[in-house]
């Protein structure tokens, strides 16, 4: 809050609201004392976790047990948020990962958290860039692909994603 005080001295509420890829109004909600999850703890966003998913995508050596192990902490993370305005943020259409199957995943993460907690389902998750047009196997075990396809969260599989659901829960 001090930080977001300090900025406002030098620029406009709507430069630093675009500056944060938030409204205007949210930085006046801020300003008037709103309270908000992501004051005190660095939580993720879907946004977020797209540009971390992203940089471990474009590592020389992908680990993709990490790019899960980052997913499984934000939802973690979206269920502990107390104010439906911060669940809201946290569903907000993130970037591209820069890899059309992961960006499917966020989606349907989105769409299965929201349908969850009661929120309704972002409109950005039902764009058909978010389907795949072929089956993705997260895991990398072919022995464990028949189990995915069974247990896969229908949010997961109407993407044609398919994974263990046991891989988005955060130990």
């Amino acid at each position: 809050m001090f930080a977001l005080r300090e900025a406002l001295e030098t620029h406009s509420q709507r430069s630093v609201a675009k500056h944060l890829g938030v409204s205007q109004s949210a930085i006046a909600q801020r300003v008037r004392g709103f309270a908000s999850d992501y004051d005190n703890n660095p939580y993720f966003t879907l946004d977020s976790l797209a540009n971390a998913v992203g940089l471990e995508l474009r590592e020389e050596t992908v680990n993709y047990s990490a790019c899960l192990r980052l997913v499984a902490q934000a939802l973690s993370d979206y269920r502990r948020l107390v104010y439906p305005r911060d669940r809201r943020s946290f569903l907000r259409q993130p970037r591209s990962t820069g890899d059309s199957r992961w960006d499917a995943l966020l989606a349907a993460v989105a769409a299965r958290e929201a349908r969850l907690s009661g929120v309704d389902v972002p409109v950005w998750s039902e764009e058909p860039q978010y389907f795949l047009d072929q089956a993705w196997f997260v895991t990398l075990s072919p022995g464990l692909r028949a189990l995915a396809f069974l247990e896969s969260p229908a949010d997961f599989a109407l993407r044609n994603v398919y994974l263990d659901p046991a891989e988005l829960e955060s130990i």
